[in-house]
């Protein structure tokens, strides 16, 4: 059984757990813009924005996200990783004193996405919440981010749910482990403006 008056750190360790086996590290909250905060995270010496690590690296964080005028906040601070990569198209050099490939195309795919939470119930089983996510997961359309600093850093405004994954936790009536990956939605007029400026030089 679940003590109701579990505290925010123990809801952390007992997803971190569940997921990854460690604790991990809570993504700063500041107010104001990017690059103010960028600068409190310097002073506070918290976390660089700018830092490579940031990519690839799980964090607790509030997410929200809507659907026309429905917002939905996920359960309980979930852990969120955003990574990347790129496609390479590469032919093989010819000649004994050369080595390698030349690139012949490269393109950054969409960012992934890892949503990894706990859903807690109130002295039974959280039916109706993971009823709600699931319902969530089923909407055949891309979702706003509301309000999400981490998300801003990689000029992630919406995304798209592509699968979802309830977990069975042993001796835990009132907890559901849920996995959610998501791929960023880029707006086509936005890709197609980029492009332009990419011919344009």
């Amino acid at each position: 059984m679940i003590n109701r008056a579990t505290n925010t750190f123990s809801i952390r360790e007992l997803t971190a757990k569940a997921h990854l086996g460690y604790i991990g590290a809570s993504f700063p909250e500041f107010g104001g813009s990017v690059s103010k905060q960028a600068a409190a995270f310097a002073r506070f010496n918290i976390f660089n924005v700018n830092e490579a690590q940031s990519l690839g690296k799980p964090y607790f964080m509030t997410l929200t996200v809507q659907a026309g005028k429905e917002i939905t906040e996920f359960p309980n601070e979930p852990l969120v990783t955003i990574y990347s990569q790129k496609t390479i198209v590469e032919t093989p050099t010819v000649g004994e004193e050369r080595k390698g490939t030349v690139k012949e195309f490269i393109s950054t795919e969409d960012y992934q996405i890892d949503i990894k939470g706990i859903i807690m119930g109130s002295g039974t089983y959280p039916a109706e919440e993971v009823k709600s996510l699931n319902e969530l997961y089923n909407k055949n359309e891309a979702l706003d981010v509301v309000g999400n600093l981490f998300f801003d850093l990689f000029n992630i405004q919406r995304i798209v749910l592509t699968s979802i994954k309830f977990d069975d936790m042993m001796g835990q009536q009132e907890l559901q482990k849920y996995t959610i990956t998501a791929v960023s939605d880029q707006d086509f007029f936005a890709e197609l403006n980029e492009r332009n400026n990419f011919l344009k030089g």
